[in-house]
């Protein structure tokens, strides 16, 4: 049977995000929880999304791995951490390290200079190796790198945007039973469950807000071209009374 998809950005580009009021099917709506504001909530409509789709298979026993700390990884730690889970944060330098520790993280290390992460981690501890690995970086990693930090049977999530082609070392992937797992932005049900699991938690994008005029609009876009975006930019519209 052949499904097709509506998939935003693609499809329905006249019901675009920079409108100030819609009008919705319900069905096809989530409601916020009380305890979350709407600036908070609209950044994990979408990355929060993402990484706690690819997360439904960790057990609090498990360490993660998150590669990348802006839009999806400070999400991920936060939702990993509150998972029970061992989380190690990989980022090229030390500059958000205080913050990922602040989030959740149980390690970080930097890896720009890195040859091997052995020289960074014990790996011959095998309660040390990554089950899960979360590629949020903004570009494909050297793979190479990674691959031995991996336990056996674990998964790797490349969730980067990337328009080139994945390319891994082959033999490393078999002799380990390691998976590569595409995720999509997660199904009702767990978009649903995500919202509720952020709430009870405490769970929150790190966000800049701007005003939804075209000055804001403008400032809004400049910030992200300029990489100066911590971590989510949201768009607030003015709230006016309604006209009965």
């Amino acid at each position: 049977m052949l499904i097709h998809q509506n998939r935003y950005g693609y499809a329905d580009l006249d019901q675009a995000s920079m409108g100030t009021h819609a009008v919705w099917n319900e069905a096809f709506l989530f409601k916020i929880p009380d305890s979350m504001s709407n600036e908070d909530a609209a950044p994990l409509q979408c990355g929060g999304a993402t990484v706690y789709g690819a997360m439904m298979n960790v057990k609090s026993k498990d360490v993660v791995g998150i590669v990348g700390i802006g839009g999806l990884g400070h999400l991920a730690i936060q939702f990993a951490a509150k998972m029970g889970c061992k989380v190690v944060v990989f980022s090229g330098s030390d500059s958000k390290k205080d913050e990922a520790l602040r989030l959740g993280a149980s390690e970080f290390h930097a890896v720009a200079n890195v040859k091997s992460l052995s020289d960074v981690m014990d790996l011959k501890d095998e309660d040390n190796k990554i089950d899960h690995l979360l590629v949020t970086a903004s570009a494909q990693i050297p793979w190479d790198l990674y691959l031995p930090a991996m336990a056996p049977n674990g998964t790797i999530y490349p969730l980067s945007v990337s328009e080139g082609e994945l390319s891994l070392p082959y033999m490393p992937i078999l002799l380990s039973g390691l998976r590569i797992q595409g995720s999509l932005v997660a199904a009702r049900k767990v978009h649903h469950e995500m919202l509720q699991f952020a709430a009870l938690h405490g769970i929150k994008p790190v966000i800049q807000t701007f005003p939804m005029t075209k000055e804001g609009v403008e400032e809004c876009f400049k910030t992200l071209e300029e990489g100066k975006m911590r971590y989510r930019g949201v768009l607030v519209a003015e709230e006016k009374a309604s006209k009965l």
